[in-house]
Formats: C-alpha cells, structure tokens, sequence
C-alpha cells in the first residue's frame, strides 16, 4: 500500500501574499500544516500551481512543498504557463509508484478555461506500457458538477469510453473546480480534489465562492491488490 498526497489549484502569484484580503500563501501554509503527519510516497499537483503563470510563483511552490515527498509529479492548469511548471517540476508525466503507476496528462489550452484531452494520444501510451493498476491525473475533471463551460474537458467521453476497455485503469483524478465530487462510471473512479485556497459550489452554470466547502488536500490510497480510496484533509487557518 502507498500514499500519494494530491494537493491542487494553489493559485500563488509571483508575489507572496498576494492578494492580502485572501492570501493563497497563507491557505496553503495552513494546509501543509494539516498534513504534516503525512508520509506520502509520492506527491502530486493538479494544476492552476500559479494564478498569474508566473515561474516565480510555480518555484515559490516548489519551495514550499519540496521536503513533503522524496518524489513529486505535477501537471498544468489553465492557469499556469506549462513551460514554467516543466521548469521547476520536470516533464516526467509517468511514475510507477508501489505496484501502481501513475499517469499525467496535459489538458490545458493556452487561453483558455476548459480543456482537452488528446484521446489517442493516452490510448497510444496505456496501450505501449504493462497492465499494473494505474492512477491517470489531469486538471480538468472528465465528470463536473457544473454546465458552465469553463469547466469542461473537450474529449471527456471519448476518454472514458477508452479507460472502460482498460480495466487496470482505476480511478482519475483531478482539479479545476474548487470542489470535492465523486463519480464512478463502470468500475472507474473519477474524484475531483479540493483546492488548497478556497472553495468553489457549482450548480449548473453557476458557481460561487463558499465558506462551508473543503479547502485542503486529498490522500489517495493505491492498495497491492488494485483497490483504490480517496481521504479529503481540511486545512484550518486558525485564529
């Protein structure tokens, strides 16, 4: 059994603090303090790591989250610039980690807000790799609470229709929305995480931001045996 701590949509700024009426450094000390006890195998970052795409943002993020795992795999947002991701993260999109494996996919289109996935592409690389249980993350989520089209992924059923043929792919993770949802389609789990900096309730095209929403992180648990859970930890600013 390993743990991979999912931490996503940071949303620092090349400046710390900033803004100071709802400081995302603060949010995110907060939250590393909740998982402080955690022993995580690996950890992984979902996107939208710097509001502004900024690299100092991204590396002040590296600073801050480098001594949580011995291994870190992250992926872009819509808000971040993916060259400066690359640049303080690396490009490995792939990690075997325990018996299960790990896959990143790039979803963002620069400019805009929804996504997309290159379907075959994914196909082209789980086909070329062994059937180990496998753990695929992007930013934006395959299934969402909302209609509105910022939060969409363009090739989302396609994707699906795919991982259903593959069954030793077990669950996909992701960021983007500000909330925690779980759906299963067939035996796959999609969850969605929460964000380090505030939360986000979707309803239909609407969304607004909330106070009664998890803000934190999310610990997967990859079993020997191919099983798969999902724990969300809420981060407290305190006083």
């Amino acid at each position: 059994m390993v743990t991979v701590l999912q931490l996503s949509d940071t949303h620092l700024r090349a400046e710390p603090n900033t803004p100071a009426s709802n400081d995302p450094d603060a949010s995110l000390a907060a939250t590393l303090r909740a998982v402080e006890s955690v022993h995580a195998d690996l950890l992984l970052l979902t996107g939208d790591l710097a509001d502004d795409g900024s690299y100092e943002g991204v590396r002040r993020l590296g600073d801050a989250v480098g001594q949580l795992s011995p291994e870190i795999v992250a992926v872009a947002g819509n808000h971040d610039t993916v060259d400066n991701v690359r640049r303080v993260f690396g490009t490995r999109d792939t990690a075997e980690v325990g018996t299960w494996r790990l896959l990143v996919v790039e979803t963002t289109i620069p400019g805009e807000d929804h996504g997309r996935v290159d379907v075959e592409d994914l196909i082209r690389r789980l086909d070329g790799l062994d059937d180990r249980p496998t753990l695929i993350a992007l930013h934006h989520p395959p299934r969402s609470p909302s209609t509105n089209p910022m939060f969409q992924l363009i090739g989302a059923d396609e994707m699906l229709a795919a991982l259903a043929v593959r069954r030793h792919v077990k669950a996909v993770v992701s960021g983007h929305l500000h909330e925690v949802c779980d759906y299963r389609v067939g035996a796959l789990q999609l969850v969605g995480a929460p964000s380090t900096y505030y939360a986000i309730r979707h309803v239909g095209d609407a969304y607004e931001l909330v106070d009664d929403g998890i803000v934190g992180a999310q610990l997967l648990t990859l079993g020997d045996d191919g099983s798969f859970s999902c724990e969300r930890v809420r981060r407290s600013l305190g006083c």
